[in-house]
């Protein structure tokens, strides 16, 4: 017992004698990690009061701001300067059009920089009545299987078709452009204007372009609504033929209709694409076209202008329309202008504004949606539309109305915002060099006109020379090939 009692007494001391140890080598470590703390925390103080920049310079914040300023420089290089009126400001980061002493600019308090290619839809209205509807839906099936294949899903843009075309279905028309459908209910858009726009939604062969097929039908505007008769007026200096009533309605969409769409909102770019316009499939656009409209901060693209003085074939009393929309304007005063303090033309002085002629030619334009569908531009549009004579009996078309609405709000000139892609139209049967609007001789080694050697597309002014450019048409069967989105590149306008 005694023993068993001095082993358990022996036992305890040495286990408190290790516990002490133990504690000793505990409470060394802890003050030494204590020390170590202090030492690194006191070294961070004062690296950051007399070494390391704080605050947004910090290494990280260096780091960040180091990669935003290489992809800000990356999606401002471009060597595509704008041909009408001179080279725009390369910045993707104002995106945003502010009233600034009565006209609109860009705003320049975003510093975002863009990481992703704008969006765009092209809008194009199939419209043919009477005898010629089979006619149109063949075009149809030969012209837009290129757009498709070589421009649309290579630039990454959508298709909005407007079928109104008599005896043709819209089995028809996805049959020999190769659409697959996606849903067969439909779905409905509450445009701007209180209409309502059906669609249905479809995918090209290769499963990644998005077509959306639409019936429809033009009305007239309400002054001819509200009196038929003046349909049958003659045409007053110009002639456009026994079908004019058709090709007016046609064009007079895309200065008005187009744009109060609600399809619109989802894209950054409408786009007019003609149905008789053929993409060559040997030469693409070599960048992408919508981030070069944003780099410029384009509001409009065309491919061909009326050099040097513009084109006044049908264009007779459109200075006084415009004058006429200047005046409800200040004196009925609506919001936008009011908002604005708007009183007269941002452009006023500049002779392609203030000449009552056509400028470009509209056959294939980019727009702005943000400027086009802008409460104060679609009122101007409407004017315009409900103008009367206008439309019908002047022959005008959508020709009349881009840089007028342009030059009402843009300013102090207008061709500031527009870039040209001119080049990129070729010259077999080509329409974009006018001898009728000063711009000399139509001939191949006339210095003046605005086509390059080459070109992208094409367009036949005359219905004989459709489907005639290379001598064939595309094989609407054979594998499509698309192009990435491309946020840096340098363009040579010589290869082309």
């Amino acid at each position: 017992s005694s023993s068993a009692s001095s082993l358990l007494w022996c036992s305890a001391s040495v286990l408190r004698l290790g516990m002490a140890s133990v504690v000793r080598q505990a409470c060394n470590l802890g003050f030494f990690l204590l020390v170590l703390l202090s030492f690194y925390l006191n070294a961070r103080l004062f690296l950051s009061q007399h070494l390391l920049p704080t605050g947004p310079q910090s290494l990280i914040g260096n780091a960040k701001a180091e990669f935003r300023s290489t992809l800000k420089n990356t999606l401002h290089e471009t060597n595509i300067a704008s041909k009408s009126g001179g080279d725009v400001n390369h910045s993707p980061d104002n995106t945003t059009l502010i009233w600034k002493d009565s006209c609109q600019v860009w705003s320049t308090q975003s510093t975002t920089a863009h990481s992703t290619p704008p969006t765009g839809i092209a809008v194009t209205l199939a419209k043919r009545k009477n005898k010629k509807g089979k006619d149109l839906l063949t075009l149809l099936c030969q012209k837009v299987p290129t757009q498709q294949a070589y421009f649309y899903e290579p630039q990454g843009i959508d298709l909005l078709m407007l079928i109104e075309i008599e005896n043709v279905t819209f089995q028809q028309v996805a049959e020999c452009l190769e659409l697959k459908s996606v849903s067969t209910e439909p779905f409905y858009w509450q445009n701007l204007d209180g209409s309502t726009l059906t669609t249905y939604e479809y995918r090209s062969k290769t499963g990644r372009g998005k077509v959306y097929l639409s019936p429809f039908e033009m009305h007239y505007p309400e002054y001819i609504q509200q009196n038929r008769s003046r349909l049958t007026e003659k045409m007053d200096s110009c002639d456009r033929g026994t079908d004019f009533e058709d090709y007016v309605q046609g064009t007079r969409y895309y200065s008005n209709d187009v744009l109060h769409l609600a399809i619109l909102k989802d894209y950054d770019y409408l786009l007019k694409v003609d149905l008789d316009i053929e993409f060559r499939s040997d030469q693409l656009f070599p960048f992408h076209l919508l981030n070069d409209m944003r780099l410029k901060r384009a509001i409009f693209g065309h491919t061909g202008e009326f050099l040097p003085k513009g084109f006044g074939g049908c264009t007779k009393n459109l200075n006084e329309a415009v004058g006429s929309f200047v005046g409800e304007g200040v004196h009925s005063r609506p919001s936008w202008a009011q908002q604005a303090n708007w009183t007269k033309p941002c452009s006023a002085g500049v002779d392609a504004f203030e000449r009552g002629k056509d400028q470009y030619y509209t056959n294939l334009v980019v727009m702005s949606v943000e400027f086009f569908q802008s409460p104060h531009v679609r009122a101007f549009g409407k004017w315009m539309n409900e103008y009367y004579p206008g439309f019908f009996r002047y022959g005008w078309t959508d020709q009349v109305y881009f840089h007028k609405a342009m030059g009402l709000f843009l300013g102090p000139d207008f061709r500031d915002y527009v870039a040209d892609y001119t080049d990129f139209r070729c010259k077999k049967f080509g329409t974009c060099w006018f001898p009728w609007a000063g711009a000399g001789k139509k001939t191949k080694t006339n210095p003046s006109h605005k086509c390059a050697a080459g070109g992208i597309f094409h367009h036949g002014k005359v219905w004989k020379f459709f489907g005639t450019f290379n001598g064939t048409f595309p094989n609407v069967s054979a594998t499509l090939s698309t192009t990435p989105y491309i946020s840096k590149y340098q363009h040579n306008c010589s290869i082309i």
